[in-house]
């Protein structure tokens, strides 16, 4: 995690000869043949480093909250700076801008750890997550602290002043003024710590004292400048002030976590990015290429790479993916589906042929079964032409048995499709036959209730038995009165002065239907009744 490249080797070589430029040039200018701006040349170099420092924390942080933390880190540095400019060279000659700008100072103080405790909190956390209940508190504690400083005119708990604000010696510094620094110092170790406990990598957390060398070094010159009650001085030239070497403590500690990757940044990426095995390039605002992958090649217009482009800051990326292995499954894929499809082909028709057998069959069973049904009277029709004797008589007899065969083959046939027949199929059934009775001098009345639908073998069997009533009464009635479901209990009633057919002669297929034959003043009264009892 500690090895740099060339390049940052170069500009870390940089950042620290300009620092030490800028220390140079803040004890040079303290002789009498240099201008007596001792802060201005010194502060714009510090400027300037901190602005660079801050652009490479863009570039290499990642994380959106982690690096916009740091950066303000930097922007408090920056205003420690900005703020000794306007103390030492534009407000000079004005003692009250001086002091508020006096406790400025101390608002970068108090900000800055608890910035580096944001940050180190935000390590291994996504960019989206809220920052910890405790973590809020403290920050509360920061803005009092900040808040108590600004407004020390008004109880002098941590500065007062003497004189014109000339010096240093003219400053008096109490208690709030060391629980600042105090709480301050217990806020960046602990900022530091848990940095290092969030680290998931050993090997990062094994460099640990990397970052706090030069951070402890710059704790020991904040310890000293408070000893000695101020900057420390040899010959009467200034070493250093405070506010550079809080830029040495900040940018250290956390310049030292960013190499050592107790920061996660994209350092190196550039390097890794060229020894990748992906088909990728990055190019410029300009589309010049900046970095290409070892494999690199041009992928446009081949059928087996889908080249996609994206655009990032200051360019875009370019890449391809190798299809090869996804077409060849897909054509695989094509191949089973079409095979699948005149499966499914054959299939359907195979059970198309197999739904045709089954009806035809189904259809053959139920022919078989009138077949059945209607032989006795097929035979009597067949037996009726073959003789000679009565060939009008045996045609009327043939057609009324005939009607009874179209009618009962209809109603079997209906009974195929549902299982339940109206009323209304049973009267037209009965209403053909009755007119068939003409021929033999039989008035037929004939009264239909409410049609309803019952089941369909009860609408046979109640055909059936008006077909054993015409056979039995043909030779000896006059007349035939006929009720189809006249109540609620009774299917069908027949009243004739014709000889009716025995009960036991007419076979019911349902034992809820009952038959009842009964005569009373010379009329014979058939019932076919449900519920397998008579209700007569």
């Amino acid at each position: 995690m500690l090895h740099m490249s060339r390049v940052e080797r170069q500009y870390s070589a940089a950042f620290l000869i300009v620092f030490l430029a800028a220390v140079l040039v803040n004890i040079l200018s303290q002789f009498p043949a240099f201008p007596p701006q001792i802060h201005l040349p010194s502060s714009l170099l510090y400027c300037f480093l901190i602005i660079a420092w801050a652009e490479t924390v863009a570039l290499r942080i990642v994380h959106r909250r982690i690096r916009r933390q740091l950066i303000a880190v930097a922007v408090f540095l920056l205003l420690l700076f900005v703020t000794r400019i306007c103390r030492y060279v534009l407000f000079k000659h004005s003692p009250a801008i001086m002091r508020y700008l006096w406790y400025l100072y101390y608002t970068p103080f108090a900000a800055m750890p608890m910035l580096s405790l944001s940050t180190a909190y935000c390590v291994g956390r996504d960019e989206h997550a809220g920052l910890s209940g405790l973590v809020k508190v403290l920050w509360l504690i920061a803005g009092a602290l900040m808040l108590s400083i600004l407004t020390n005119d008004l109880h002098h708990f941590a500065l007062t002043f003497e004189g014109t604000l000339a010096g240093n010696d003219l400053v008096h510094y109490h208690w709030l003024y060391y629980v600042l620094f105090l709480w301050a110092f217990a806020v960046t170790l602990g900022a530091f710590l848990l940095l290092v406990r969030r680290c998931r990598l050993s090997q990062c957390r094994k460099l640990w004292y990397i970052p706090i060398l030069p951070s402890s070094a710059a704790l020991a010159l904040i310890i000293l400048y408070h000893v000695v009650g101020g900057s420390p001085r040899v010959l009467g030239i200034s070493l250093y002030n405070i506010q550079e070497i809080y830029l040495a403590l900040f940018i250290g500690l956390w310049e030292g976590s960013i190499k050592i990757g107790l920061i996660p940044s994209n350092s190196g990426y550039n390097t890794l990015f060229e020894r990748t095995r992906i088909n990728a390039e990055i190019k410029n605002a300009r589309g010049e290429t900046v970095y290409r992958s070892l494999d690199y090649f041009d992928a446009a217009g081949r059928e087996d790479q889908r080249v996609s482009a994206y655009p990032i800051k200051g360019g875009s990326v370019t890449w391809s993916e190798d299809r090869s292995a996804v077409n060849r499954i897909n054509r695989d894929l094509e191949d089973a589906l079409e095979q699948i499809r005149e499966e499914n082909v054959l299939i359907e028709e195979e059970n198309r042929v197999s739904a045709e057998k089954a009806r035809y069959e189904t259809q053959n069973r139920l022919y078989d079964r009138i077949a059945r049904h209607v032989r006795p009277q097929l035979t009597r029709i067949d037996e009726a032409l073959n003789d000679d004797g009565g060939s009008a008589e045996n045609l009327r007899f043939c057609l009324l048995l005939g009607t009874y065969c179209k009618r009962c083959s209809n109603l079997m046939l209906i009974a195929g499709e549902r299982r339940e027949i109206s009323t209304n199929e049973l009267w037209l059934s009965i209403r053909e036959s009755a007119e068939s009775l003409k021929g033999f001098g039989i008035d037929c009345e004939l009264i239909n209730a409410a049609p309803k639908d019952l089941p369909s073998e009860w609408i046979i069997a109640a055909y059936d038995v008006f077909e054993a009533v015409l056979e039995s009464a043909l030779e000896s009635a006059s007349a035939l009165s006929v009720k189809i479901a006249p109540s609620q209990a009774v299917l069908l009633s027949i009243e004739t002065d014709g000889a009716p057919p025995s009960a036991e002669a007419v076979g019911l297929p349902d034992p809820a239907l009952r038959l009842s034959v009964f005569e009373e003043d010379e009329t014979a009264h058939i019932r076919l009744s449900t519920g397998g009892a008579d209700h007569g």
